[in-house]
């Protein structure tokens, strides 16, 4: 499977002298960035780094095993903590840039991604609670009888959905008394179904 393209890169701050600052060679720094920063296995970045196909894998195992090289497994993570403070997420930096992609597409005249953005704003805010219920029902274990037992409590609990959803001809097939025909049929329809249900 294909990796999304990287639209940047993260920027560390260059350690000049990695021999003298944090005990390590230019490869070996090398080899941490490339180790924290990419995606790739670790004989890979030992590769990117400049080891030879040979020597590759035995590098890496050895950088990372923590006895034989400590201050790399020392350098990858100040690399990662350097790079979650650089790339954070706070409230307030969030909510401002935010506001920024707003007045950008205000600017730009593009009302929907400015709409966007001030919604999104809002709900790291508060402003907008989201809901959702998760209903667990048996109903393709229930028999056709019990489908329309529940189906008319509902529509007795909620009369909106009488006006809004017109019954199918199926639900009042199981129906053969004339008289136990719903109340809101119009009369038209009632001889229709009457019909229908004695053919």
């Amino acid at each position: 499977m294909a990796r999304a393209k990287q639209t940047h890169k993260p920027k560390l701050d260059i350690v000049v002298n990695p021999k003298k600052e944090k005990g390590l060679t230019e490869k070996q720094e090398k080899f941490c960035r490339i180790y924290a920063t990419e995606d790739i296995t670790r004989t890979e970045a030992a590769r990117l780094a400049g080891y030879g196909e040979g020597t590759a894998a035995w590098a890496a195992s050895r950088f990372l095993n923590g006895r034989d090289y400590p201050q790399i497994l020392v350098r990858i993570a100040e690399i990662k903590e350097e790079l979650s403070r650089k790339y954070e997420v706070s409230f307030d930096g969030h909510v401002r840039q935010l506001a920024k992609i707003r007045d950008m597409a205000l600017g730009k005249g593009n009302f929907t991604a400015a709409v966007a953005a001030e919604k999104s704003r809002g709900q790291v805010a508060g402003l907008y609670i989201s809901r959702s219920e998760i209903l667990v029902g048996k109903i393709d274990q229930m028999s056709r009888e019990e489908v329309l037992a529940e189906i008319a409590k509902l529509q007795s609990q909620f009369p909106v959905l009488i006006e809004q959803t017109a019954p199918t001809i199926d639900m009042i097939a199981m129906r053969r008394d004339a008289e136990t025909l719903p109340d809101y049929i119009s009369e038209e329809d009632r001889q229709r179904l009457e019909a229908e249900i004695d053919e």
